[in-house]
């Protein structure tokens, strides 16, 4: 494909911009833009990069809000006491989530509430397994559905997919 527009330096700049912006990582989403700057892309080629990888987090977003309500049925309203008597387990479950979407700002800020509130760093390290073990399972999962993709595309081209000697990208 070495006239395919997307994969270019720019076309693989934005890509992984988006994948940055979807991962919640400022730091790796800073150095793409700057990278995708680098690489020729104009303002608005990165806005749609950001705006794509935002409607794609926010999507899933909804979808586990929504798969989420079926699971546990109606959501009772939390009053105040109780979410003070629980705070130190939502500030874990911050914690746990922001692993997850790894987002180093939001986890900061809930390892210091999460100590603030009470937690010990026992149950910090707790949260933080937890959470490191779901995200390995979302990312198998993740790994089956690519597997499978694979798949198609080879039997759809009659080609392996992937890098190699035998491809043009220069790969070993």
């Amino acid at each position: 494909m070495p006239n395919d527009p997307v994969m270019t330096r720019q076309g693989k700049t934005l890509i992984a911009l988006g994948a940055s912006v979807a991962a919640g990582c400022q730091p790796c989403t800073e150095f793409q833009v700057k990278a995708a700057r680098e690489a020729g892309a104009c303002d608005r080629g990165i806005q749609l990069a950001v705006e794509t990888a935002l409607g794609a987090r926010n999507a899933a977003t909804r979808g586990i809000d929504r798969w989420s309500e079926r699971c546990q049925g109606a959501r009772p309203e939390l009053e105040a006491p109780f979410r003070s008597e629980l705070r130190v387990l939502a500030e874990l479950v911050s914690v746990a989530s922001a692993v997850c979407v790894q987002s180093v700002p939001d986890l900061v800020l809930h390892l210091s509430e999460a100590r603030q509130a009470g937690a010990t760093s026992d149950q910090i390290r707790a949260a933080v397994g937890i959470a490191k073990s779901v995200r390995n399972a979302a990312l198998e999962q993740i790994e089956v559905v690519l597997a499978q993709e694979d798949e198609h595309l080879a039997s759809a081209t009659g080609a392996s997919v992937g890098c190699g000697p035998d491809q043009s990208c220069g790969c070993n």
